[in-house]
């Protein structure tokens, strides 16, 4: 922005000039100051006093000198330029004009946080009528939430809220419930399935959902290439028996079927609005959830509750999800958060009162370090495998970098191996993400293998680059979380089987086939404790071969205020929005 730009300048450049105070100077100072001619340093004083930035009373004649009053601190300019963007509702500007003065002005930042900081948590508007707000900030836009080729669990998040599978898996009775569908069948060869669609069920774009839809859904995963095309490798074929009924064929049985169906992977979406959108539906999605899309861009994400919601509308009416850098926390009107870390706030010896609740859990999901068996050098051999396995210590890595990492719940951790100097010298690549966690857990793993004379090279790279075959199998070493929620088997295949991990891509040619025929006998088993031991059993094979190594599993500790209810964290850590509910002050 030019005209700020020359304020600062005028400003800074201004000897003895005081902010609110009159300043003589001539008009050929003016332009000698702006580094242009006298006729645009008035036609710039004249715009400057148009916005009300200073007062300009010029001089009677050539040389006289003339008064100029600047009313506004270029520190508190830039504040406010950045805050009539952030009300426009435009982030991104606001933030790159706050990023190219902060360095010169001291403060900037941190009043702009904390004024952002107010915008954060519930919020009471009065538009049309009275709507209730929940208002978040995360780092990073949400450029892609088509189901098929979401990486992410914080975009895996927004798909639950968008869209619906078929049936859903309920956490807390362990068994897969009718969602999209009232009920389903299965033939006595256990490949036939068929299931019948609710009536009257709509898109956000108004049509009723059809059994064409869930048809297109699930072929556009079986055509991939996508990072979940493994949900949908026993498919055969699916055929719509008119609007209301859909037919799977799998080439063979598989007892996991209907968990593999409830994977929000396999979302239904619309077909028209789909192939009208192309690959711009990754961006503005259409589906059946409880939220519907309205805005997702680089500035924000905004959903709207979809009020025909069949499964009851959200009480919600409304979540906004600005991308702000850096910027951390969600505040009230009054500062005080909706939502804090309870660890966060055991370290300032705070007391925040036993009106609000604590709400904890350990995340299902864990990190993990992988070795890469399939590619030809070092790791190729079970021995070098098996000491660096014993180098990278979970238990000590813990104790050393600390914060939310816990030990793992029902993940082995790898014993110490001895040290053995015919390994030193040997040079390796760990590929991950340059978020804050795993760059500690890379460069921990780094360092310790250094003490042996292991020289590891950390490559960062996005999750998108990180997904590519060619990438996962270049690189030696990843350092990545796997999903992990209540379907624990079907988690299970995740990790070995997505395209979007290391797991599938890691594996020995050997190592590959022998879990590939466990895997199987998993598909085929009748209950659940078979599939269960047949799942402990894949996972001690993975630990004992040493193909990667389980590191920690995160806790999440957080304090909820008390006007909010339902505040309930799913297995990946995310509360989901549609449960919220917020009470008012009366």
């Amino acid at each position: 922005m030019l005209v700020l730009e020359q304020y600062i300048r005028l400003c800074n450049g201004c000897q003895g000039l005081v902010i609110g105070q009159p300043h003589i100077i001539t008009l050929a100072e003016v332009a000698q100051i702006l580094f242009c001619t006298p006729r645009n340093a008035t036609l710039t004083l004249n715009k400057m006093q148009k916005y009300g930035w200073l007062s300009w009373q010029p001089g009677r004649g050539r040389g006289n000198r003339s008064i100029l009053i600047c009313v506004i601190r270029p520190d508190d300019l830039v504040l406010s330029i950045a805050k009539e963007w952030v009300q426009r509702g435009e982030i991104r500007p606001a933030e790159a004009v706050i990023a190219e003065y902060k360095a010169d002005m001291p403060g900037l930042w941190e009043a702009y946080a904390r004024w952002m900081s107010s915008h954060f948590g519930v919020h009471r508007a009065e538009e049309t009528g009275t709507v209730d707000i929940l208002r978040l900030s995360v780092d990073r836009p949400f450029a892609n939430l088509d189901p098929i080729q979401v990486l992410l669990r914080s975009q895996t998040h927004l798909v639950k809220q968008l869209f619906d599978p078929l049936v859903r898996f309920d956490e807390g009775t362990k068994t897969v419930k009718p969602h999209l569908v009232y009920d389903w069948e299965r033939d006595e060869s256990g490949r036939l399935w068929t299931f019948t669609l609710r009536k009257g069920v709509l898109f956000h774009h108004g049509r009723k959902l059809v059994a064409d839809d869930v048809c297109y859904s699930i072929q556009r995963l079986m055509r991939g290439p996508t990072p979940h095309q493994w949900l949908v490798s026993s498919v055969e074929a699916v055929e719509a028996l008119g609007d209301s009924v859909v037919q799977f064929r799998l080439k063979e049985p598989n007892e996991l079927f209907l968990q593999l169906v409830s994977k929000e992977y396999l979302s239904i979406v619309p077909r028209d609005y789909a192939e009208q959108m192309g690959a711009s539906f990754a961006q503005m999605p259409v589906g059946t959830g409880a939220f519907r899309l309205l805005r997702n861009d680089d500035s924000m994400l905004v959903l709207e509750a979809f009020e025909p919601y069949f499964a009851g509308r959200p009480f919600l009416d409304r979540v906004e999800i600005w991308c702000v850098p850096q910027l951390e926390g969600a505040g009230m009107e009054d500062g005080t958060p909706w939502l804090k870390s309870a660890q966060d706030e055991r370290k300032q010896g705070e007391e925040s009162g036993s009106a609000w609740q604590e709400i904890a859990r350990l995340e299902s999901c864990f990190q993990y370090v992988s070795f890469n068996a399939a590619k030809k050098g070092p790791l190729r051999s079970d021995a070098f495998r098996q000491y660096l396995a014993g180098l990278i210590d979970p238990v000590q890595m813990r104790a050393d970098l600390g914060g939310t990492r816990e030990g793992m719940e029902g993940w082995l951790d790898m014993p110490l191996s001895s040290p053995a100097e015919e390994h030193a010298g040997v040079a390796l690549s760990l590929y991950t993400y340059p978020d804050e966690d795993h760059a500690e857990d890379a460069e921990w793993i780094r360092d310790r293998c250094a003490q042996a004379g292991i020289r590891i090279e950390i490559v960062y790279a996005t999750p998108e680059e990180l997904a590519r075959p060619e990438v996962m199998q270049k690189a030696d070493l990843v350092v990545d979380s796997a999903n992990v929620d209540e379907r624990e088997e079907v988690s299970l295949l995740e990790f070995l089987q997505a395209g979007a991990l290391s797991m599938s891509h890691h594996l020995a040619t050997g190592t590959k086939e022998r879990i590939a025929r466990e895997v199987a006998g998993m598909l085929h088993a009748k209950t659940d404790r078979q599939r269960k031991r047949i799942a402990a059993k894949i996972m001690r094979e993975l630990l004992e071969a040493c193909t990667f190594v389980p590191l920690y599993q995160n806790r999440v500790n957080m304090l909820a205020h008390p006007r909010l209810a339902h505040v309930h964290l799913d297995a990946h850590g995310w509360i989901d929005f549609s449960r919220l509910i917020f009470r008012m002050e009366t």
